[in-house]
């Protein structure tokens, strides 16, 4: 973007990302952000949008704004330019072109181009209430290129060979596939048929939505706009391997994934869905994505991901790497999985992850072992070996790592923030309760750190908690049995009304805002389908 005093803003439902390049923009001239409700009086402040020196950029977001309202934005920069603009986030309530039902008995539902509504008239509905068996078909429900405005809606898809819903790339070229809402739907028994690699005895990358562009080289093509939501994706039909199975060499996990998204755009939200597995068939993702080490990536640019609850994964619950631009991940829980949320790299940033919790993570890298001796996951695996994947900037607020009681060691993750794929860099860690499943090696060596791998100046952490004492227990561990989805801190313990200022973050809560996930005198957090229902 070439510099100008105008500024851009990219919404969503819950939020906005801006984008300003002023001429006077440099790393010694911070801009200051204040947003409103379109006529209110009283001017909120943001977090304070990162400059890039890369392309001279101001970038930032903000964030749990309200759906379908007007705002007012005001940027102005330390030297005393300035600018203002206004923005509407995504209405949630989206006006009905017509509704198409799927007749009974069909195995595969394939949406053309021209099936698309539009913006002016409404999306056009695709629902039914008899389950769509892929039996011998590839795909149950394929979304031609070109396809645009068109809703999924409650449909029970199970036994497609390979994915539920395909969101299809036409090697012949054709239209941008743009603003598809895939929601309310239960897709079982997916993956695997035909698909086995050699050497291993799983089927891999099939996953239960599947957007394929991989081979698209222009931008322009690729697919924006897709929501997934309330979805529930359980129990595939074959399960990936772990990382470590018996004495011999380690793999990565191949196998089936919730949601995965190759080379598709940008300005995406997933969101409230459940993704599970009860079937003994664990999954290698949760949501995931490529190319990683790129300035795109899954979710590229402009997306949100929360609310969801993802479980029994055996490598990455949630897999946001690449470029990571005005990214925005909150409000997830996580439960059995290697790594809770991957962020390596952050090529472009800013990158948002906060109010996520994480619960059991043993027994995901090697099964079989001993989980006092076995290797576990982080939190957050961040970090590149290549400084020119590794410049965005990352921050994380606001995070409960959980630590289920175990054998010696408890069964939570073993690093709050890891540099796995190389120093960590540009990274702010603040009012996390980072709480460690080992501080120290079974011989009483260091082995495991709330934050490791950092390079001298790269990570700036502060008020973060490594030791909490949860108000329902008492303990270090939550009374979830009695108190589901309450994790909040005892009153006059570390971190209890003492986390550090975050404007947008947690202003909501001047003075008394806590360390972790969940603020004292809110209700019990909610996941996955749960947090979308009255």
């Amino acid at each position: 973007m070439s510099a100008t005093l105008a500024a851009v803003a990219v919404a969503t439902f819950h939020s906005l990302g801006l984008y300003w390049s002023p001429p006077q923009g440099a790393p010694d001239n911070p801009a200051r952000v204040e947003f409103r409700e379109a006529g209110a009086s009283a001017w909120r402040k943001g977090l304070e949008p990162w400059f890039d020196p890369r392309n001279g950029e101001y970038r930032g977001s903000l964030v749990e704004l309200k759906p379908g309202t007007s705002y007012e934005i005001r940027l102005a920069l330390q030297s005393g330019a300035a600018t203002t603009l206004k923005a509407s986030t995504w209405e949630e309530n989206l006006k009905v072109k017509r509704t198409v039902q799927v007749p009974p008995g069909t195995r595969q539902l394939v949406i053309e181009a021209s099936d698309s509504g539009s913006e002016k008239e409404g999306y056009v509905v695709f629902t039914g209430r008899n389950a769509l068996d892929g039996g011998s078909e590839e795909h149950c429900v394929v979304v031609k290129q070109g396809a645009h405005h068109v809703i999924i809606r409650g449909l029970v898809i199970r036994n497609c060979k390979r994915a539920g819903i395909m969101i299809e790339r036409d090697s012949r070229g054709g239209a941008q596939t743009h603003d598809i809402v895939i929601e309310d739907n239960e897709i079982s028994g997916w993956g695997g048929y035909d698909n086995h690699k050699p050497g291993r005895n799983v089927a891999d990358s099939d996953a239960a939505v599947h957007c394929n562009y991989y081979r698209e080289t222009d931008d322009g093509k690729r697919p924006d706009r897709i929501v997934i939501q309330r979805n529930t994706i359980r129990d595939p039909r074959h399960g990936s391997n772990p990382w470590q199975a018996g004495p011999g060499a380690r793999k990565h996990p191949a196998g089936p994934i919730g949601v995965f998204f190759l080379r598709c755009g940008k300005n995406h939200v997933i969101r409230y869905n459940d993704i599970y597995s009860k079937n003994g068939k664990h999954f290698m993702d949760g949501l995931s994505g490529e190319d990683n080490m790129s300035s795109a990536g899954f979710p590229w640019a402009d997306s949100d991901i929360y609310g969801n609850r993802i479980s029994q994964v055996y490598d990455d619950a949630i897999e946001a790497e690449g470029g990571n631009r005005n990214v925005r991940i909150w409000g997830n829980f996580i439960d059995e999985a290697f790594v809770a949320i991957a962020n390596a790299p952050v090529a472009v940033g800013p990158l948002y992850v906060w109010r996520n919790v994480s619960h059991r993570m043993a027994h995901m890298y090697e099964p079989d072992g001993d989980p006092d001796l076995e290797r576990r996951g982080p939190f957050i695996k961040a970090g590149s070996k290549h400084a020119t994947a590794n410049g965005g900037r990352a921050y994380y607020f606001h995070n409960t790592v959980l630590q289920p009681p175990g054998k010696r060691y408890s069964y939570g993750a073993g690093w709050g923030i890891f540099g796995s794929a190389g120093p960590l860099t540009n990274v702010v860690s603040r009012n996390n309760i980072w709480h460690i499943h080992k501080e120290v090696h079974v011989h009483g060596q260091p082995k495991f750190h709330a934050i490791g791998r950092a390079e001298r100046g790269g990570v700036d952490a502060a008020s973060d908690l490594l030791r909490p004492v949860y108000a329902s227990s008492g303990t270090q561990y939550p009374d979830l049995a009695n108190h589901p989805g309450n994790f909040h801190l005892k009153p006059g313990t570390p971190g209890a009304g003492s986390a550090e200022p975050i404007a947008n973050f947690n202003d909501r809560y001047a003075g008394r805002a806590d360390v972790g996930a969940h603020q004292s005198g809110t209700p019990p957090q909610r996941f996955g389908r749960a947090a979308n229902s009255p």
